[in-house]
């Protein structure tokens, strides 16, 4: 399938097979292409939280306001950002990888390294949280993306209450939390939705 006709067809799905069960290792394959995904200074401060422990599926359940996916999809994955990928060891350390690997010289290891170092530096935690939203939303597209080619469907939820979200998994104030992601087989198809014409959405040079 082209990108384009799982972006045509792909519909967000809400009632899940319960007993089918996606393989970890097809879960880690597409986690590790959805890894490639574009982000700020390749600094890879996306992470992917797997959540399989039945217990802890139906203890999330009243948190995601009920959401049924959340307990009957074959996998339930919490994207999160991780604030120290900031750090200056973290920058450096990528960036060094890239040089062992031959990706760059030694100059322009020192000039990308340092520039994203000095980037992040004065930033407030809002302008890193950010920051994270835009590189997990990425990834998380990717990986619906990803889910669908494979031949599973997908919904994101951003209707849950973070703040109790972290204290069931014991998630620390080191993360960020953007979104959840049900992945699994539909028992029925989502419904269709209504999008703007393209003209309602494109601009040039200036928008009102």
């Amino acid at each position: 399938m082209s990108v384009k006709h799982i972006l045509d067809q792909r519909r967000s799905v809400r009632h899940y097979d319960p007993s089918h069960e996606i393989s970890p290792e097809v879960l880690i394959s597409l986690i590790e292409s959805a890894s490639k995904s574009p982000n700020g200074n390749n600094i890879q401060a996306t992470r992917y939280l797997i959540v399989d422990e039945p217990g802890l599926r139906k203890a999330l359940l009243p948190v995601a306001f009920n959401q049924a996916q959340v307990v009957e999809a074959s996998a339930l994955i919490v994207m999160l950002g991780d604030y120290q990928a900031f750090d200056a060891n973290n920058i450096m350390d990528i960036h060094e990888q890239a040089f062992q690997a031959g990706y760059m010289d030694q100059a322009l290891r020192d000039y990308l390294a340092n520039a994203a170092i000095g980037y992040y530096a004065n930033k407030s935690r809002e302008e890193l949280k950010l920051e994270l939203t835009r590189d997990v939303s990425l990834a998380s597209m990717s990986l619906i993306l990803l889910a669908n080619e494979a031949g599973y469907e997908t919904i994101t939820m951003s209707g849950y209450d973070s703040a109790q979200l972290k204290e069931a998994l014991q998630i620390s104030e080191r993360y960020h939390d953007v979104m959840l992601i049900a992945v699994g087989k539909g028992l029925k198809p989502g419904h269709g939705t209504v999008r703007h014409e393209v003209s309602k959405v494109i601009y040039r040079n200036e928008i009102q």
